[in-house]
């Protein structure tokens, strides 16, 4: 249900923004397969802002941008192309689909309607399991993420602990386990990522999963106790 419900409300949002590009001249058809043009970009968007370190730094701003620039010019090529398609090569593209300041509310608008209806979604139909696919020991392997306990840094490789005991090595960074694994999970400690939904007892110096006592370092203390106080 939460699927078929989910494909409908993109539907509608493409009606809607086929009914603007209506005013420009398109038929009803021509304007939906523009507007489908959309989806692909929104959909990139889901994929990669959630993982993004929204950080202060000039690094990390300047990736940010880049990252919007991108989705601007893929927007951007598959409106042209798809125009091209549809119409022909000399009607012109009309000079509004080729404005940077419209193109980009137009995909802000789309992406916060889109989330905001996910979680809405996600409230009454509970989160789909998410799962994750690395290499351990040249093996590929997938888990889903509520089958891992926590995630711990030795040296160069890192091991992923799950719910039954096994426990996978990989060469993935603490650092990069901690941008996957963004939703439930909270990093304690340079070397420990912990689930927090079995956190089962937390002090200052450690929080507990099940009978593992796992390190809570200084760096690390004050954001333990705000995230373990609000989802205990």
């Amino acid at each position: 249900m939460k699927y078929f419900i989910t494909i409908g409300c993109w539907m509608v949002e493409l009606a809607l923004v086929a009914s603007i590009l209506v005013s420009m001249d398109y038929t009803f058809m021509q304007a939906m397969m523009l507007a489908s043009m959309f989806l692909p970009v929104l959909l990139a968007m889901k994929y990669f802002l959630p993982q993004v370190k929204w950080e202060r730094t000039r690094k990390s701003l300047t990736g940010i941008m880049c990252l919007f620039l991108s989705f601007l010019l893929l927007e951007y090529l598959l409106l042209m192309c798809c125009h091209i398609w549809v119409m022909s090569y000399t009607d012109e593209m009309p000079s509004v689909l080729l404005n940077p300041v419209f193109l980009t509310l137009l995909l802000a608008v789309l992406f916060v309607t889109d989330t905001a209806i996910g979680k809405q979604l996600d409230k009454r139909f509970g989160k789909t399991p998410s799962s994750i696919t690395f290499y351990s020991d040249r093996k590929s392997v997938t888990l889903l993420t509520e089958q891992i306990l926590y995630v711990e840094s030795n040296d160069a490789e890192t091991w992923v602990h799950t719910l039954d005991g096994e426990r996978y090595r990989n060469k993935t960074t603490i650092s990069q386990w901690e941008q996957i694994l963004e939703d439930g999970f909270l990093r304690t400690h340079r070397s420990f990522i912990v689930n927090i939904n079995y956190v089962t007892k937390a002090e200052s110096d450690a929080v507990m999963l099940r009978d593992i006592t796992i390190p809570v370092s200084r760096k690390y203390k004050e954001v333990v106790a705000v995230k373990i106080t609000t989802t205990t």
